[in-house]
């Protein structure tokens, strides 16, 4: 809002000021004062006449009357066809009121015109002193009395000198403005200097920022870089052509579009190519505004057609007739973009799509769009022909606004989108260890699976399957013996057959025993001790008679794993079981000690007659049982050790 009631407020000055006009035009007075690197006055001291005749000579005009331009730029609007073009001269008086003789330069500072031409004469008597070759855009610079893209036109006044310059401007097609200037020859290299210092960094500021547009294309490839950098190009293109550099550097290149089209195209396309931008900056086929994406389309195509009507000229002569109506309509055309621009900035205000970013947009392209726009408003009449309306230098300095405005913003928007993939790249990069974490989880709980029904099968094996294994022989024995002679006497066959009783209790017992182990992954230190009183009472004190004391030590809550309870229980029951076998000891002590961080010591101590065997490793690794106890001790984690002291003593310790 605030931003509207500022362009209004703009406008309505401008339009305030076309009633300041000078009443009569002043002389240009030259003084001993003046800074001779500054332009002399000209404004206010501008006549124009238009010679509706198109032919008068300069006899003519002198005795013509010329009206005061005011303090604008010269502009008498529009001319549509070659066969309506009319000539008008310019006027101003200049009086020499120093002691030296002054060298001056008459500048037109555009280069767009099919002729210009110099008089001056003398007020005193009357007489032509000097006259310049007709000059335009088809006359290469090296023709030129001054070397230079624009039309610069000496002459000199002696001191006391008053003198009258006319200019013959005749310009076909488009505005007909003339910017003129009037500088001293000594002046004019210093402001060539300056100029081109300052539209060569002009230039290069935009290239460098097409150049990071291309950047921030490759590495993102999002299409709204490639939009931007259009629209830098069009700039480019935009002032090379338009403030002369193509007519003093690529002359022959200008013709490649007939008549001066080329003036036309780089405007045309630079508002086409800022349409194509905001519908990537400011997108709305998504959304309920999508008409208006549609509509933008439209407007591309109509751009084309306009690019095809100066396309055809170089091969087709339009008639008067026609040539005025296509001009009418690529004049409709050519500001189309504009509209429809505003259209995409209201809209998104109004539904607060993009905030942030239209008012970035607004604040970037608003100078550059209100010198255009003020530039129609003096075209068609309705406010005067201000200097800064016609002046590139500031055309250059919106557009460089514009431009780093934008840049800012698509950095930031390059940075945002970098942020972005970055986070998503960091997520994948997680997702990714999550995954590799889960399948290596996932393998080693397959591996212990794997380990878990091993040491299953060498259970079953090496218990169950040995005792069912010693029942069959011992059944065959009988079996044979009963084939062989006759039973007498059956108590023999008898006990054989208690004693396979016995195993299979015990197979039983085993069996149940690992069914018990890997019914669940969990136990408590508790649940283990119970079990293991539960297994001493009823099958080692009651059923041989030996005496065991079970002690536990630790925090009873703390979880053992299935593994842990069979390997644990399996060795306390191989020591008891080699205890009655073989020890002769009438008592027994279990001692198992754990802790959180996973250490236990396990004792399991006898007061028989101690170790019957050897005690070197390599025989004790013979003894299946020995053997048996030591691998469970290793696979959790531990070490196994048994010696003889005061009877035999088992170990199986894992840490301090």
């Amino acid at each position: 809002m605030r931003l509207c009631w500022f362009i209004g407020w703009v406008l309505l000055t401008m339009l305030g000021g076309a009633q300041l006009r000078a009443q009569a035009p002043a002389a240009v007075v030259l003084t001993s004062s003046d800074d001779p690197t500054e332009a002399l006055p000209i404004d206010g001291a501008l006549s124009l006449y238009i010679d509706t005749t198109r032919r008068q000579a300069l006899p003519d005009v002198q005795l013509m009357p010329f009206r005061p331009v005011g303090t604008g730029v010269p502009n008498i609007g529009y001319t549509g066809n070659q066969q309506s073009v009319v000539p008008f001269w310019l006027r101003f008086q200049v009086q020499n009121a120093t002691q030296r003789p002054a060298r001056l330069y008459a500048a037109v500072n555009f280069w767009c015109y099919e002729s210009l031409q110099l008089f001056v004469v003398d007020r005193k008597n009357d007489s032509l002193l000097t006259s310049s070759i007709p000059m335009g855009w088809r006359t290469a610079v090296s023709v030129r009395p001054v070397h230079n893209r624009y039309y610069y036109f000496p002459f000199s006044v002696p001191p006391g000198g008053d003198y009258m310059i006319y200019l013959r401007v005749n310009k076909a097609r488009g505005t007909q403005l003339v910017p003129m200037t009037l500088i001293r020859q000594q002046a004019y290299e210093e402001r060539m200097q300056r100029d081109y210092l300052f539209w060569g960094g002009v230039l290069l500021s935009l290239l460098c920022v097409s150049v990071m547009s291309l950047f921030f294309y490759i590495t993102s490839s999002d299409g709204i870089y490639v939009s931007y950098m259009l629209c830098v190009w069009c700039l480019i293109g935009f002032f090379v052509i338009n403030d002369g550099f193509l007519n003093q550097y690529a002359f022959e290149a200008q013709f490649w579009l007939p008549r001066q089209n080329i003036y036309f195209l780089f405007p045309l396309l630079l508002f086409y190519s800022q349409l194509v931008f905001v519908r990537t900056f400011l997108p709305m086929w998504q959304t309920p505004s999508r008409w208006l994406h549609n509509l933008s389309s439209w407007a591309l195509v109509a751009g084309f057609g306009c690019v095809l009507m100066l396309l055809i000229e170089a091969v087709v002569t339009y008639p008067a007739w026609l040539e005025v109506a296509l001009l009418r309509l690529f004049t409709v055309l050519y500001w189309l973009p504009i509209p429809i621009i505003v259209a995409f900035v209201a809209t998104s205000f109004y539904r607060r799509y993009y905030i942030r970013a239209t008012w970035l947009y607004v604040v970037a392209v608003t100078p550059f769009y209100v010198l255009n726009f003020g530039q129609v408003l003096a075209n068609f009449g309705l406010i005067p022909t201000y200097r800064a309306l016609v002046n590139f230098d500031y055309y250059a300095i919106t557009a460089l606004l514009e431009v780093l405005v934008l840049a800012f913003g698509l950095a930031f928007r390059y940075k945002l989108m970098r942020d972005h993939n970055d986070r998503l790249l960091t997520s994948q990069r997680e997702q990714e260890r999550i995954t590799y974490t889960t399948e290596v989880e996932t393998l080693a709980l397959r591996n212990a699976m794997l380990e878990e029904k091993e040491r299953i099968a060498r259970d079953l094996h090496d218990n169950v399957g040995a005792q069912l294994a010693f029942m069959i022989t011992t059944l065959l024995h009988i079996s044979r013996q009963v084939e062989q002679q006759p039973v007498i006497d059956g108590k023999q066959q008898a006990n054989e057959l208690r004693a396979v009783v016995g195993y299979a209790r015990d197979a039983i017992r085993t069996l149940r025993e690992t069914i018990w182990a890997i019914h669940q992954e969990r136990f408590t230190l508790t649940e283990f001790e119970d079990r293991l009183n539960q297994y001493v009472n009823r099958y080692v004190q009651q059923t041989n008679g030996l005496e065991v004391d079970v002690q536990i030590d630790g925090d009873m809550n703390q979880p053992l794993t299935s593994v842990q309870v069979l390997n644990l229980f399996r060795i306390v029951q191989e020591a008891l079981s080699n205890v009655v076998k073989h020890a002769q000891a009438t008592r027994a002590s279990v001692f198992l000690t754990t802790r959180a961080n996973g250490t236990f010591h396990l004792t399991i101590h006898d007061n028989g007659r101690g170790l019957s065997l050897p005690g070197s490793d390599e025989t004790l690794e013979r003894h299946y049982g020995i053997r048996n106890m030591k691998r469970r001790a290793e696979e959790l984690g531990g070490q196994f050790r048994i010696y003889t002291h005061e009877g035999t003593v088992v170990e199986a310790v894992r840490g301090n």
